[in-house]
C-alpha cells in the first residue's frame, strides 16, 4: 500500500529531531538490520517527509 505525502508544513513547523529513538531502543543490537521495520523511524520518516525547506537553495555554476 503506498502512503501520499502532503507536503503541506515547512521544516521549522515540524521541528528537528534532538535524540535518535535508536539510542533506548530495546533493538539497538541488531541496528542496522532492524531499521527497515521500526514503525518509529517509519513514522518520523512520514513527518519529516511533509515538510519543505525553509532555507533557499542557490547553486554556482
Amino acid at each position: 500500500m503506498e502512503t501520499i505525502v502532503n507536503r503541506d508544513k515547512f521544516d521549522f513547523e515540524i521541528g528537528y529531531l534532538t535524540k535518535s529513538p535508536c539510542l533506548s531502543c530495546k533493538s539497538r543490537s541488531q541496528l542496522p538490520i532492524c531499521h527497515s521495520e521500526c514503525l518509529i523511524l517509519d513514522k518520523i520518516q512520514t513527518l519529516l517527509a511533509r515538510g519543505i525547506s525553509s532555507q533557499a537553495s542557490s547553486y554556482e555554476s
